[in-house]
């Protein structure tokens, strides 16, 4: 299947819809002492796969787009572009750790392993969410150290859940795969 098809499109389109419904319908906002801390939720899991199978650039437009649709439907507060521009970096990102065919999608090379996976997931939300989130909401709003060190831990819980989600949803790829050829 070509990068340039109409399929490719609709995948990409359908996984930001699913990464905008578990970000704004099925996210979970933690607060503590009455700050937001962090929001649970399963996005970054879908933008990651997205990343892995659909190339570095399509994983980053899949993140920037679920940033601003989640925004339009809930807004938690003022528009920033860097929370855009972390969410895209949790697209490009993952798509490092694989090598692909570039001409076509669905074509991981390597064969998938949950020590990549793992490895994937850690260094996104240390980069995404731990460091560069967790800096924002610093310098934002003002948070204390004690949240932003709990939110930074946070983070690393969730890299846990989000790596076993690749390993099965990149398990699947070639059922996927052949579903989208028919």
């Amino acid at each position: 299947m070509k990068k340039n098809s109409l399929v490719f499109l609709i995948f990409g389109a359908l996984l930001t819809a699913i990464a905008v419904v578990f970000k704004v319908f099925l996210g979970i906002p933690v607060t503590f002492l009455g700050n937001f801390v962090k929001d649970l939720n399963l996005s970054p899991a879908v933008i990651m796969f997205g990343g892995i199978v659909m190339g570095p650039w399509m994983g980053a437009l899949i993140g920037a787009l679920t940033d601003i649709a989640a925004f339009l439907i809930r807004p938690m507060g003022p528009y920033v572009f860097w929370f855009t521009l972390t969410n895209a970096l949790i697209g490009l990102i993952p798509s490092l750790f694989y090598r692909r065919d570039d001409e076509k999608m669905f074509t991981v090379k390597e064969k998938n392993s949950l020590l990549r996976a793992f490895a994937v997931s850690f260094t996104v939300q240390t980069v995404c969410s731990a460091v560069m989130n967790t800096i924002l909401l610093v310098n934002l709003y003002g948070l204390s150290l004690k949240v932003a060190l709990l939110r930074a831990a946070g983070s690393y819980v969730s890299a846990v859940l989000y790596a076993l989600i690749i390993y099965y949803l990149l398990d699947k790829v070639p059922k996927i795969a052949a579903g989208l050829k028919k």
